[in-house]
């Protein structure tokens, strides 16, 4: 039987990004939040998975995805990687941070550089 658990997380907007022309957005669970601002014990934690955004650039085949490592751990960071031609085995980048700003200028400016590359 499965139970259903109320947790206590307030109201929270999708972080807006600047994403240059060209990408596509496949999923977008990036919420408005630096999780240094929680506590080890906050629901919010329940928000920080390994799936938080994906991005996808067809005309160059490249994926930004985003997520949190180890899932909804407060001991984790955000795990940025840059795939290729879907090749996950390797990314042609990997950025890591806790830090919640760095993470949003890191994606943006890989998604200007990615763009004008092109």
């Amino acid at each position: 039987m499965r139970k259903h658990i109320k947790l206590n997380i307030p109201e929270l907007n999708i972080h807006p990004l600047r994403i240059t022309e060209g990408w596509s957005v496949k999923y977008n669970n990036f919420w408005q939040i630096d999780p240094k601002s929680l506590e080890h014990d906050d629901d919010r934690w329940f928000m920080f998975t390994e799936s938080l955004l994906q991005l996808y650039h067809e005309k160059s085949s490249t994926i930004l995805d985003l997520g949190w490592n180890p899932d909804l751990s407060p001991e984790g960071s955000y795990l940025v990687l840059i795939v290729k031609n879907m090749d996950w085995d390797n990314p042609i980048y990997e950025f890591e941070s806790d830090d919640y700003n760095k993470i949003i200028q890191f994606i943006e400016l890989q998604l200007k550089t990615i763009t004008a590359a092109l």
